[in-house]
């Protein structure tokens, strides 16, 4: 729904900075992304000869809470399909930490759409684990057969298919497209709008 690569790309660099550490062009920081925040700074250290996690996490969320809303906006389409699909129950589950999440959708005026919202922090685990989806369809009595699960990562679809739904890759995300091809997810598209051809 959301382009937030630019802010996260930034933040990463801003951690290890000061860690005096050198930092990272963008896409490499592009190929750490994928797992939740500490995945993404274990990567980020990964043969700096440093292995400070916890204190990459930190400072990584200090800057990011500070520069989430730099540069972030929708991917095209984003806020016009949710709109579209108003009458369905639409919810978020992601790896970002859900206060970042919540953040970012005060600003841009779209937390009314989503009945419910889970981050990497909601639960014990995180995707492809499943608990998360399998939690928010018992919450909004969602049957299996009626749900699609959409992403940019093939952890996306693993979570999917562990939980028995329908999922649908985008093509335009931070997710390795050749990874998310190999995933084979039920459908794959380019843009949001496609959603309506598919599903209206």
């Amino acid at each position: 729904l959301v382009d937030t690569f630019a802010d996260i790309a930034d933040s990463v660099n801003l951690a290890l900075a000061e860690m005096n550490l050198n930092t990272l062009s963008r896409e490499t920081i592009r190929g750490n992304i994928g797992g939740g925040v500490l995945n993404l700074m274990t990567r980020s250290l990964m043969g700096s000869g440093c292995d400070a996690i916890e204190t990459a996490v930190f400072l990584f969320r200090k800057h990011y809470n500070h520069h989430l809303l730099d540069q972030t906006n929708f991917y095209p389409n984003g806020r016009e399909v949710v709109e579209h699909f108003s009458s369905k129950t639409n919810a978020i589950l992601s790896n970002k930490p859900v206060a970042f999440i919540e953040k970012i959708l005060k600003a841009l005026n779209f937390f009314q759409p989503f009945n419910s919202i889970m981050g990497g922090d909601s639960l014990d685990v995180q995707k492809p684990n499943p608990k998360g989806l399998q939690i928010l369809m018992r919450k909004l009595n969602c049957p299996t057969k009626q749900v699609l699960m959409i992403g940019d990562s093939a952890i996306d679809i693993e979570t999917g298919n562990q939980a028995g739904v329908l999922t649908c890759g985008v093509t335009y995300g931070l997710g390795n497209l050749d990874v998310l091809r190999d995933s084979k997810p039920d459908y794959l598209i380019d843009n949001l709008s496609q959603l309506k051809l598919l599903f209206d």
